[in-house]
């Protein structure tokens, strides 16, 4: 036994007995691939490489084969190694994957080991993820965003690249692990469907101008890809945040708060198991907004009136569902925060997760936050990643549904 699988597990059994083909393409961001694969071992799985030709110009086979333990395949022998690698695989994923290897998997050309062994992958409707990283301008090409729509259509699972200094960067090697464990994770909510509200709403003071805040729709993405890895049907009602959108998820666009009520209103028409609103819907609206743009010159008096509530009417259009509601306080004390949890359950919520945005890592557009999470059956107070606090909720309400049944 080769001594790198000394380390699997050594970080959880998340991915214990799961078979991961890593993709290596001509990107220098190929120089995080062996961490990833040590990463995905120390969580438990069996990890195989193969490169193209321009990624061992960029890091070597042998590297790849200390980090995995495992021989590593750089060409295409009779051995048919694409064939053997999809089909002993449980997840095919590319990363880095760069512009020429995408738009070749969205066109089905395989003239490279990577894209003969998704190629193959697909044919078998293995589970694949991809991981763009290249330079900011390829990424915002027109054609290569529709080879992504491609990819996501048939089922591709998409991690959205990390987006600075003009360039399209693979995320952290954690958020990539975590990326992996939600395709590869328990598919317990297989069969159930998940309505998710996220983001802000805004609200009109002229044609021009708006009242709104700033929630970046991190946590209900969170949510709606956490229940659709988990096997659920996802549909996501998003205002306009700025978190990219879920692949696998029914998305539904909107801007005010009566659109997402609407919105929200119409598809529970339709049976729901669970429903997750950790919307930042606006709570007022201008009674008259002015028809015509308003001028500096002006003084301008704006009366606002409270807007609809999102959840109004989903305990009476889905009396079975279990509903979870969010609830966002500025600096105030835990023991304030678990009241105003309380009396927000006693809405005919199932959960209540409370937080004081005013907290460090807790606010509007961070990857972490620190909630109050609220039941009957008592309080539990956890500061985490978002994707964690998602799969405690995603957890509680499989635990409610299995229970009721």
């Amino acid at each position: 036994m080769h001594p790198s699988y000394d380390i699997r597990g050594t970080k959880g059994t998340e991915l214990a007995g799961r078979k991961i083909v890593l993709c290596v393409t001509g990107s220098v961001a190929a120089m995080k691939c062996p961490e990833l694969a040590r990463d995905l071992m120390r969580h438990g799985a069996d990890v195989r490489a193969i490169m193209s030709r321009d990624a061992t110009e960029l890091i070597t086979p042998k590297l790849m084969h200390w980090a995995t333990g495992n021989p590593v395949v750089t060409e295409l022998t009779g051995k048919i190694e694409h064939v053997k690698l999809a089909q002993w695989s449980d997840l095919i994923l590319v990363a880095p994957a760069t512009a020429n290897t995408l738009s070749k998997a969205a066109c089905a050309i395989d003239d490279t080991p990577v894209t003969s062994v998704l190629s193959v992958g697909l044919g078998l409707k293995k589970p694949i993820a991809m991981i763009p990283a290249m330079h900011g301008s390829m990424y915002d090409h027109k054609l290569l965003q529709e080879n992504l729509a491609r990819l996501r259509s048939a089922g591709v699972h998409i991690l959205e690249p990390r987006l600075e200094e003009g360039k399209a960067k693979l995320p952290s090697v954690e958020e990539m692990v975590k990326f992996v464990v939600e395709i590869l994770g328990p598919r317990d909510m297989a069969g159930m469907r998940v309505l998710v509200t996220a983001g802000p709403t805004i609200e009109h003071i002229d044609p021009i101008k708006i009242i709104t805040n700033r929630s970046s729709g991190k946590m209900g993405v969170a949510v709606a890809r956490a229940a659709a890895a988990r096997g659920a049907e996802v549909v996501l009602v998003y205002g306009p945040g700025i978190e990219p959108q879920p692949s696998g998820v029914k998305t539904i666009r909107v801007q005010t708060t009566q659109e997402m009520c609407d919105a929200v209103e119409r598809e529970l028409q339709k049976p729901f198991d669970v429903i997750v609103s950790t919307a930042a819907a606006q709570d007022f609206v201008v009674e008259r907004p002015a028809e015509r743009k308003l001028r500096h010159s002006e003084a301008v008096e704006l009366n606002l009136i409270p807007a609809p509530r999102v959840l109004d009417s989903a305990r009476k259009l889905a009396p079975k569902a279990f509903i979870v509601g969010f609830k966002a306080e500025f600096r105030v004390s835990d023991e304030e925060l678990l009241k105003a949890a309380e009396a927000k359950l006693g809405e005919g919520l199932d959960m209540v997760v409370a937080n004081d945005v005013a907290r460090p890592g807790a606010g509007f557009g961070t990857e972490t936050n620190e909630v109050i999470i609220v039941t009957a059956s008592g309080s539990k107070l956890m500061k985490a990643p978002k994707a964690d606090i998602a799969k405690v909720i995603l957890d509680a309400a499989v635990a409610n549904l299995r229970g009721k049944n």
